[in-house]
């Protein structure tokens, strides 16, 4: 299966690195890979995520790293990664696919 990162995906580990750097760029570092293994792990079976409350009839599901809710759509060829978010964060919007 392929994994596609979304420009909203790739801003969110961004952000997530930075926020995190500002104390330990080591932490940082870890938690993104940490982030980036749950999706290679999650692409593996991708059912083993749950619908994303909020949307529930969107067909998008939710993995969980570390804090952070990992957002994604997936098809018998590839998975989409659409966002990242702390499960702290209001999901306010509908993401785009």
């Amino acid at each position: 299966m392929t994994i596609v990162w979304s420009d909203q995906s790739h801003s969110d580990l961004h952000a997530i690195h930075q926020f995190i750097a500002r104390d330990s760029e080591l932490y940082a570092c870890r938690q993104v890979q940490r982030l980036i293994a749950k999706v290679e792990k999650t692409s593996l079976m991708p059912t083993r995520g749950h619908p994303v409350h909020e949307y529930p009839e969107s067909g998008l599901r939710e993995v969980h790293e570390g804090g952070y809710r990992i957002i994604y759509n997936w098809s018998a060829e590839e998975m989409q990664i659409v966002t990242i978010v702390h499960m702290k964060q209001d999901f306010p919007s509908r993401p785009s696919r």
